[in-house]
């Protein structure tokens, strides 16, 4: 019987360590075409998860953080663990800065502090099924009353996320400003499917302003015409990424990590039934 209760422990030990999920509170990023683009927090102390995406350098996001229930700060900034941003050089990932503001009677004014890209972590986020990498981390205690402005600018064109805040509550809304609610299947869109900005297409008598008039032999000839709306601009991201990327830092396949939780639980489930049926059987044998 004892064996049974340490296979047990083990299954519950293996399920809460490798199945825990981070859950968060999934917004999107909307660009504003005017302003600078600011998104506010009531209680930064809450799991958000901002996804965004940087379409040329020197963009910027601001976050104001207002509140804090705990008083503890802590950010990441995320990028997916897919082709291309998992290959982009450390030099085009994003920065983030902070302005500390405190009104506490201890201490009044503000502290700017930088963060730039130094760890390149991966791990597989199952409330969101995705396979990320962990490119900016911080976390410290503030002093009471204290609020915090983040700053988030791009170097490069990429995909991101930004999370902040570690306390799972769903019942009440604290982010507000240029963001919305962005669903699970808008976030497995948005992860499968990287970023392009193609230039204008020229439009057929743009192609043919330029052009020398023919003369009656180049008419007569039988050439065929390659249709105005085959003919594609050479796209800024691409040229972008080919220089983004670190040809060097080219990543295996990776096998589904949930798919093994999943397959070895199951195993273990399998083993932890037959043990019992079989100690079952065992005592009801006993005591005929």
């Amino acid at each position: 019987m004892k064996y049974l209760w340490v296979i047990l422990l083990i299954l519950v030990v293996f399920i809460l360590q490798t199945n825990k999920i981070y859950a968060h509170q999934p917004f999107k990023i909307i660009k504003s075409p005017t302003d600078i683009t600011t998104i506010d927090l009531s209680d930064a102390s809450v799991s958000h998860a901002f996804y965004g995406e940087f379409e040329s350098t020197d963009e910027e996001i601001i976050f104001n953080l207002n509140n804090f229930s705990d008083n503890i700060l802590k950010f990441s900034i995320l990028i997916p663990d897919q082709e291309p941003e998992n290959q982009i050089k450390e030099n085009y990932l994003p920065e983030l800065s902070i302005e500390k503001l405190s009104n506490s009677e201890n201490q009044q004014g503000s502290v700017k502090e930088l963060y730039k890209a130094n760890i390149r972590s991966t791990f597989y986020e199952p409330y969101s099924q995705m396979n990320l990498i962990r490119v900016i981390s911080h976390q410290e205690t503030l002093q009471n009353g204290s609020t915090i402005k983040v700053t988030l600018k791009s170097n490069g064109v990429l995909r991101y996320v930004f999370s902040v805040g570690s306390k799972e509550i769903f019942s009440s809304v604290y982010a507000s400003g240029n963001t919305e609610y962005f669903n699970s299947s808008a976030q497995i869109a948005w992860y499968i499917n990287p970023i392009y900005i193609s230039e204008p297409t020229s439009t057929p008598q743009e192609l043919n302003e330029n052009k020398p008039t023919p003369t009656p032999e180049e008419l007569n000839e039988n050439k065929p015409i390659q249709p105005a709306e085959e003919i594609q601009s050479t796209t800024k991201t691409q040229d972008l990424f080919i220089e983004q990327i670190d040809n060097t830092n080219i990543p295996e396949n990776r096998i589904n990590i949930s798919t093994l939780i999943s397959v070895f639980s199951s195993i273990i489930f399998i083993v932890v039934i037959v043990l019992i049926t079989y100690k079952y059987k065992g005592n009801k044998n006993g005591n005929n």
